[in-house]
């Protein structure tokens, strides 16, 4: 009896699951939100792909999890009653062929029908069995975790971590471990996948930016009575998870990637096997990791409670258990999986994650910028500084184990040189030029296989090159072989030009002989770089790697960019992915469902047709919801204002936005804005260099003063480390009355996306122009090339308006994040008041949108908004 005839019975007992009544959100939820969760369980239940957009503040992560949790909450009590009813109705059947036999119907015939219908039952009886079988697994692990809780912590009290770290800590580094081995066949490679055919359980598949935003995530459902029902297990990389000193203490993710590998594979070895090939003790190894012993019982605790990334690291600390290898063997056994968005969207690190896609629900939030963080995630760029450095590291890494080497080996990393030393070649780099030699910087675009072609590297096999180098872990050995003889000369040197005349040639063998007495080492040959090469910043080798393997990608969607600068330090090469649902094709047609969710979604049409339609979906299949805010409309006031106190028109083009009449008209306007608005006012500029040039003209004006005898004035900084201080300064002096505070930030920048300006903080947000991408860069160029040629003629031009747009919608977001909340906004530029970009404005904004063509009535409007919520 094939699966196929099975799936066919138990299918026509099927019934089609209704929202239900009580979705167990956490308190009395708003009609939007009950609409939300509604039009969520549909979109599950008839496996939509559909793009959500709820307005920030509007509890829309709640919301996701309530409608997504009942949703598979009721779909796994309906097998369960599918089966069940299957199950009855062949016991029916069955009853029925016996009378009709016992009547004395032919027996052949139904004999043949009763082993028919006997098989079935065998499959669903066998179904049922194991669904039954797996709760009282789960539930016995619950308990027996539950038991030991207070074990656990007379185990914290007691054992101490300290022998562990120090097992953990790396050896003397011995020159066997740098040597590359010829069995490059990886232990932890691909299992072998088999029951491919049988349909996976759903399993709900979350995914957001960042880690603090899975965090988030993760508390919401600890609100919720889903929390003592559903397993959740979040997932992260070694950089989030890692407990071993030994791999925290790196600085880069791919060097914590392999030691860890290698640890792992170190402990593999170490286990000692009988005749039977049982394992029967370990031999002690200090490449080894204690860590992974504990990994099991740290896994069955990610199961028997709901947990984030932060609290599992603690627990595994406790336990001296994996966090990284527990939440990956926790997948198995869960229900709901928390994911960073490089974890899904990229194809082999999600293989890698053993991260299933086939038959789940994928939950994208914060999707706004999703198109782009896909083509971002699958970028790569090398500088001519990285790839000299590169090169010079492995040129004298072979130079020191060339006799130990295989001939397949040195062959394979003679190509590599090879390769990296073509990539040199073709940046063109000068190490030393004069003024006069300096050429004009030069930036390029071409296809992949053109690039190829181009570099001189086709005749060279390059998935096989970044086969060796993954496999051998390459950059790993480097790093080790850096370590351990620091008295190399890793940087490359640059031998300075040679100049005729037999005055300088007694010069250079005056110098050689003052070199041989001082002792020094030979210098191997390297590529000329800079004349003041920097020390090394991290591993050259892995951009440079990670580029190469850019170029085995068979997207044809791909572009190379190649910056030729006058040195080769400072020239690079960049892959660029054009075309984002080549690399999303296999999501959209394998998941179940699709959820895109955020704050600001508009236009849909991007998603629809560059993302869904462009994987191949069926149109059928798209839906798209939209929610206004919990917020009434008389709490929010969006104007344009296209001029300014005096009447100038506030045109911030790229051509007119430096005029001196037009910023002294800003700052005339912010000066009237900060004597009316209470509190805080955020105001967004297009860029860090327009906002700094603004803030020197206003100070030089004089109006900056007349702005900070109202409110004090802060500046985005430039850096992250800075960002919680001055929020806080600027916080402490927006909520002080009388007067408050004005921040300048800037559109993209860092508080433009996914901080909150509620309340006080943001009683109004003013935007300044409208922040077009650079229409002169070469990449975006061919982006809107592309589009136009691929999509349609208009396409290119559309993008450009949606990033604009989109820029400008998180902006205005960042204020009015709950319902008692209330604010303004301004918009300043003539060109709002076209109907193409209202009509790209969030559907809560676009409703209460006023134009106003005098600056006087935008001052009334101000003043009276205030007044009536005072």
């Amino acid at each position: 009896m094939s699966n196929d005839n099975v799936d066919a019975y138990i299918e026509k007992f099927a019934t089609e699951l209704l929202p239900p009544d009580d979705f167990m959100f956490p308190f009395p939820p708003y009609e939007i939100q009950r609409d939300f969760m509604g039009e969520l369980y549909m979109a599950l239940e008839k496996k939509k792909l559909a793009i959500f957009e709820s307005p920030t503040g509007t509890g829309k992560s709640l919301s996701l999890i309530c409608g997504a949790f009942s949703w598979l909450r009721d779909h796994e009590e309906r097998e369960v009653r599918q089966l069940q009813a299957a199950l009855k109705n062949i016991e029916e059947e069955n009853l029925a062929l016996a009378n009709e036999e016992a009547a004395g119907g032919d027996w052949l015939s139904t004999q043949v029908k009763q082993v028919a219908t006997n098989n079935i039952k065998f499959a669903i009886r066998k179904q049922l069995d194991a669904i039954c079988k797996e709760e009282k697994r789960i539930s016995e692990i619950r308990t027996r975790i539950r038991s030991k809780e207070e074990n656990r912590k007379e185990y914290r009290k007691n054992k101490s971590l300290t022998a562990l770290d120090e097992d953990s800590e790396s050896g003397p580094i011995e020159d066997s471990e740098l040597i590359l081995e010829d069995d490059t066949n990886d232990e932890n490679e691909e299992e072998n996948d088999e029951g491919d055919d049988v349909e996976p359980p759903v399993k709900i598949i979350f995914c957001s930016r960042t880690h603090s935003q899975l965090a988030q995530f993760i508390g919401e459902i600890q609100r919720t009575t889903f929390n003592n029902s559903f397993r959740v297990v979040p997932m992260g990389s070694r950089q989030n998870c890692c407990v071993n000193k030994a791999v925290k203490n790196l600085k880069s993710l791919s060097l914590m990637n392999e030691k860890c590998l290698d640890m792992v594979k170190s402990t593999e070895k170490s286990k000692t096997k009988d005749e039977s090939g049982k394992v029967t003790k370990k031999s002690k190894s200090s490449k080894s990791c204690p860590f992974l012993k504990n990994t099991q019982a740290l896994k069955e605790s990610i199961v028997s409670e709901v947990m984030d990334l932060e609290e599992i690291v603690k627990k595994g600390e406790a336990l001296g258990g994996c966090p990284y290898y527990a939440t990956r063997g926790a997948t198995a056994d869960s229900q709901v999986i928390v994911v960073p968005y490089n974890i899904l969207l990229h194809k082999s690190t999600r293989e890698s994650s053993q991260l299933k896609i086939k038959n789940s629900i994928i939950i994208v939030d914060e999707a706004h910028n999703l198109l782009e963080t896909v083509s971002h995630i699958h970028s790569s760029e090398a500088s001519g500084r990285q790839l000299s450095q590169a090169l010079s590291q492995l040129v004298q890494y072979k130079s020191k184990y060339v006799k130990l080497f295989s001939s397949s080996n040195l062959l394979s990393i003679n190509q590599v040189i090879f390769v990296l030393k073509s990539l040199i070649k073709f940046l063109d780099g000068k190490s030393s030029v004069s003024v006069a030699e300096k050429v004009k910087p030069d930036t390029t675009l071409y296809t992949v296989s053109e690039f190829i072609l181009s570099a001189g590297i086709d005749n060279y096999n390059l998935f096989k090159i970044v086969e060796f180098c993954r496999k051998n872990k390459i950059s790993h050995k480097i790093r080790c072989f850096a370590e351990k003889y620091p008295g190399l000369n890793i940087t490359p040197k640059t031998a300075p030009p040679k100049k005729p005349g037999i005055k300088s040639f007694l010069q250079e063998i005056a110098q050689e002989k003052n070199k041989k007495k001082k002792g020094r080492e030979e210098i191997l040959e390297t590529p000329k770089s800079d004349n003041e090469t920097p020390p090394i910043e991290g591993q050259p080798l892995i951009p440079t790697l990670a580029f190469l393997e850019c170029l085995t990608m068979s997207y044809k969607e791909g572009r190379i960019v190649v910056s030729k600068q006058a040195t080769l330090g400072n020239s690079s090469v960049k892959y660029l992915l054009l075309d984002p649902a080549s690399v999303m094709k296999e999501i959209v047609q394998e998941a179940r469902s699709v959820i895109l969710a955020g704050g600001t979604m508009k236009p849909f049409s991007e998603f629809r047709d560059r993302l869904f339609l462009a994987c191949g979906a069926d149109e059928s299949r798209i839906v798209d919801f939209s929610c206004g805010h919990v917020i009434p409309k008389e709490n929010i006031l969006p104007l344009v204002v296209p001029v300014g106190p005096t009447g100038q028109t506030l045109e911030f083009t790229f051509q007119k936005r430096n005029d001196p009449a037009l910023i002294g008209e800003l700052g005339r306007l912010l000066v009237n804005v900060c004597n009316i608005v209470p509190a805080g006012v955020v105001c967004f500029f297009p860029s860090y260099d327009y906002e700094n040039r603004i803030y020197q003209f206003l100070e030089d004006d004089g109006l900056l003063k007349r702005i900070a005898s109202k409110k004090k004035i802060f500046r985005e900084p430039k850096t992250s480390s800075q960002v919680d201080v001055v929020l806080k300064e600027y916080a402490d002096s927006a909520r002080r009355k009388p007067g408050g505070a004005l921040m300048f930030s800037v559109v993209g920048g860092k508080l433009s996306e996914g901080l909150n300006f509620s309340d006080d903080l943001g009683r109004c947000v003013v935007v300044v122009g409208m922040p077009y991408p650079n229409l002169t860069s070469p990449e975006l160029k061919e982006k809107l090339k592309f589009l136009n040629d691929t999509v349609g003629p208009h396409a290119g031009q559309e993008y450009y308006e949606n990033c604009c747009m989109k820029a400008v919608n998180q902006c205005i977001g960042r204020a009015v994040r709950h319902k008692n909340d209330f604010a303004t906004v301004l918009l300043l530029d003539r060109r709002y008041q076209a109907t193409n970009h209202v009509q790209l404005l969030p559907k809560w904004i676009s409703a209460s949108l006023q134009i106003q063509n005098k600056f006087g009535p935008v001052l009334g409007l101000l003043g009276k908004f205030f007044r009536d919520r005072r």
